[in-house]
């Protein structure tokens, strides 16, 4: 076979033209990234350009049907693992996964596979080949595979017993899925089951009722929301109590009657589920308890030194559905004196042998015991009720963030309540139904270090509510807010006062905005009722410079006013005045959102790193304006998508 050929015979110019493009397109977004392609980025782009017409193609046509590999020895098998995975997440962010490719991609090395974007591809056959080809996987997401059967699960899960984390959200895991994780993983790290409707709350009993001859999975990680739970309220709370008392290691729980099993804990009524526990074979509740006394009063240096390790640490799975940078990762430790962290050191004195440490913690051990209480490892917890909020405070002092639901009544008591992690927090998710003038108090508690900050169902009433909130935050990364819009028409009021130019805040950190207003389905445009709400909007728009992402819906306000401020009024980074406004801005979705075509071309031209914008719904667009930006949108540096509808 000669070194060098001939280029085989093209059947058209139009396929390598194509080709060219879309490698070209690839390379400016990787540069749009603000990152420099490495070689081997490079050569996984070559190979991705080329799966569909080489290696998948020739394996789809002349092996995948014909014939059952147990294992493929092939280009793919020779590679590292981590680069597999990087592979496999290009193919599955351009969604281009196929069946041939999960097939070829299926290697012994690989240890992180996440099906989740291409779900609809995962069959019991595939589920076979991660069974044998995979026995190395240390984490498996199969996140909305519906279409798989109970059964199926059991199989896979029965063959990987080295997972460390797995995510069923959406699946028809039930309660053979519980016991057969329970048995046959017991390294198993993080479980994410919420979602899962075949599945009651006490299927999770069975993670820690354990086969004989196993210890109770050290989960750190338990997320089973939305499951769907039984009436009875003993059994919810049980389940609950039972968990929180099992598994001490626990750090991130997402679990319904979190609050409530808190506050049992805390005041140590158990006798009310009796009943309960030894109807299920649980041990008492009393008993696991002072269990967990006796494990803190009995700690050893080995077990101090392990938590001291995780505590420096602190993995990607506390970010979820979030990027978490490492800033955060070294803040989560700094604490306040009285007893908290502070540098990563305990404020006790320092304990130079093996001895006096175990002394020092058997005489903490034996102050709590003495005391009644326990100290729980949480650090994140979804699904509070505000009413619980002090409870958690006493079980949970390292607790850096929370979701919770908070009712009108209770707002004054929430303040109080987030008082005992003030300089701690990080994120904070609010589901409030009351005016957000009503909330901002408890926001301000912990505002200073919020990065995430998630508003559902608040009011809006007014500028200054909203610019104070912004200001209250202002190292915020991630800003989400749900509401309603405005029950009264202010537009005569505002008209008055549109010269009073408020001092807007700034947000230079702030990566990620929503803000979404809600409409009635027979709606076609909201009603631009808040015609001021610009001075936030130009406040988050215009003094976040490294904004990546902006979803804004329904908005009650000229978008066009806003962005014409933006633009002309160029505001620069405090740490680099030569960075304009949405110069890192590359998703903008505007979704029935009062703008005309000649802002929306501006936005097409400017200089930014647009990748999506998205004008479903906005009126003032029409279809021929589209086609005229699309062409705009050609001659851009950057390949931009145009979404209209």
């Amino acid at each position: 076979m000669p070194l060098f050929r001939s280029p085989l015979p093209c059947p058209g110019k139009g396929g390598m033209k194509q080709k060219k493009k879309r490698r070209k397109a690839r390379w400016v977004e990787m540069q749009a990234e603000g990152r420099t392609p490495s070689l081997a980025t490079l050569c996984l782009w070559n190979l991705v350009e080329n799966m569909k017409d080489f290696w998948t193609r020739d394996y789809a046509e002349n092996y995948m049907d014909q014939y059952s590999f147990r294992y493929i020895m092939g280009p793919f098998n020779v590679l590292p693992g981590e680069l597999v995975e990087d592979l496999f997440s290009l193919l599955s962010s351009h969604h281009m996964v196929t069946r041939s490719a999960l097939h070829l991609l299926l290697v012994p090395q690989v240890r992180c596979l996440s099906l989740s974007s291409c779900s609809t591809l995962i069959t019991p056959s595939i589920c076979n080949l991660i069974g044998i080809r995979c026995q190395a996987l240390l984490s498996l997401d199969l996140s909305g595979a519906q279409h798989l059967s109970a059964l199926v699960l059991s199989e896979l899960l029965g063959q990987l017993a080295r997972l460390h984390s797995i995510c069923l959200v959406g699946t028809q895991c039930d309660d053979q899925v519980l016991r057969t994780i329970s048995g046959s993983c017991p390294a198993l790290q993080h479980l994410d089951v919420s979602c899962c409707h075949q599945l009651a709350p006490t299927s999770l009993l069975h993670l820690v009722a354990c086969p004989s001859g196993h210890n109770v999975l050290s989960l750190r990680s338990l997320l089973a929301l939305d499951i769907d739970f039984e009436n009875r309220e003993s059994h919810r709370l049980g389940v609950a109590v039972c968990l929180l008392l099992s598994m001490p290691s626990l750090e991130k729980v997402a679990i319904d009657g979190l609050g409530e099993a808190c506050a049992i804990i805390k005041s140590q009524n158990f006798c009310e589920l009796d009943s309960f526990t030894s109807q299920k074979g649980m041990p008492n509740l009393w008993e696991l308890w002072h269990s967990q006394i006796q494990g803190e009063q009995a700690g050893t240096y080995e077990r101090a030194a392990e938590k001291e390790c995780r505590d420096e640490g602190i993995e990607g799975w506390l970010s979820e559905n979030e990027d978490y940078y490492e800033e955060e990762d070294e803040q989560l430790n700094e604490r306040d004196t009285d007893g908290k962290w502070n540098n990563k050191r305990r404020t006790r004195p320092h304990s130079n042998t093996l001895e006096e440490l175990e002394s020092d913690q058997q005489t903490e051990g034996a102050e709590r015991a003495s005391r009644g209480s326990l100290t729980l490892s949480l650090r994140e917890a979804q699904g509070v009720s505000s009413s619980y909020v002090s409870a958690l405070g006493v079980l949970c002092p390292d607790l850096c963030s929370l979701s919770l639901h908070c009712e009108e009544g209770l707002v004054g008591s929430l303040s109080a309540g987030l008082e005992q992690w003030k300089g701690q927090f990080f994120r904070l998710g609010l589901q409030f139904t009351g005016l957000l003038l009503d909330i901002l108090p408890s926001v301000g508690v912990v505002g200073s270090t919020l990065h995430t900050l998630t508003l559902e169902g608040v009011r809006m009433d007014g500028d200054a509510s909203f610019l104070l909130l912004l200001r209250s935050c202002p190292k915020l990364k991630t800003l989400l807010i749900h509401t309603e819009p405005p029950r009264i028409n202010r537009e005569e009021e505002e008209e008055n006062n549109e010269q009073d130019v408020p001092e807007l805040p700034r947000l230079p950190q702030l990566r990620s905005l929503s803000l979404k207003f809600l409409m009635e389905h027979q709606q076609k445009k909201p009603l631009m009722s808040w015609r001021s709400l610009k001075w936030p909007m130009m406040a988050l728009l215009g003094s976040s410079p490294f904004l990546e992402k902006a979803t804004m819906m329904a908005i009650p306000c000229s978008m066009d006013t806003v962005f014409q401020e933006v633009l002309d009024n160029c505001v620069g980074s405090p740490e680099d005045p030569s960075i304009s406004p949405l110069w890192n801005l590359r998703h903008l979705s505007l979704a029935y959102c009062n703008i005309s075509m000649e802002t929306a071309a501006r936005l097409v031209t400017h200089r930014n790193q647009l990748s999506t914008l998205d004008l479903s719904g906005c009126w003032n667009v029409s279809s021929e304006n589209i086609v005229k930006l699309k062409r705009k949108a050609t001659r851009r540096r950057y390949p931009l998508t145009i979404i209209w509808c």
